[in-house]
């Protein structure tokens, strides 16, 4: 067995209760702030924009997921093929938004623009441009630290058993990327990484720079 820190262990029992109860996460995390959550069916390719608003976005992978968030939900992103096990409430807000990205950057811009048009109408308060830039910054930090969670399974496989690896990053889906990335750091050992993106890659139209990232160019 891997010799882990008390730190760590208290990490992995939290991403383990948030993973188990993550509508009581959610719920805590309304009272706290005030903000309003996005269910998502799946996680959307640009969860970015959510959350510059001010909104949560968290996924809900299965009908059980569904269930468990009942009357928590302020609005909806889904996949524009939303398979009929997906009853959703017609009361609420819904933005149907396209898994497979358009051919084109013009297209694909639109589509971006479009979500982002509605997560401001959802949110109330639209996010500016150094808003979005944030955004896209915590989420490239999150995303290096999982990968850097991979590398250290990779190269001490006892580091965390498969369940505890599991446990960990679904409790990445219905925290905010911040908290997320505070609790895999602390499961590492490491402070999270600042230069996931470099202040002089801030330039230009952060929604052109999704788009490119969603269309993988």
């Amino acid at each position: 067995m891997p010799v882990r820190g008390r730190v760590a262990l208290e990490g992995i029992r939290f991403a383990a209760g948030v993973a188990s109860g993550p509508s009581d996460v959610v719920t805590i995390w309304k009272a706290a702030t005030g903000g309003k959550t996005v269910g998502c069916v799946p996680f959307p390719p640009v969860p970015e924009l959510p959350h510059a608003a001010g909104l949560l976005p968290i996924a809900l992978d299965s009908r059980e997921d569904l269930d468990l968030f009942s009357g928590q939900v302020n609005a909806w992103l889904v996949e524009a093929d939303l398979p009929p096990s997906f009853p959703l409430p017609a009361s609420i807000p819904r933005f149907a938004f396209p898994r497979v990205p358009p051919l084109g950057l013009e297209e694909a811009l639109e589509r971006v623009e479009e979500l982002a048009e509605w997560v401001d109408a959802v949110s109330g308060s639209p996010a500016s441009e150094g808003g979005i830039w944030k955004s896209i910054r915590a989420y490239a930090i999150r995303r290096s630290l999982l990968d850097t969670l991979d590398e250290r399974i990779t190269r001490e496989p006892a580091f965390l058993a498969p369940e505890e690896r599991r446990v960990i990053v679904r409790a990445g889906i219905f925290l905010p990327p911040e908290a997320h990335s505070r609790l895999l750091s602390a499961i590492l050992g490491i402070d999270p990484e600042p230069d996931a993106i470099p202040p002089e890659g801030e330039r230009g139209d952060p929604l052109i720079v999704l788009a490119k990232r969603w269309m993988g160019v």
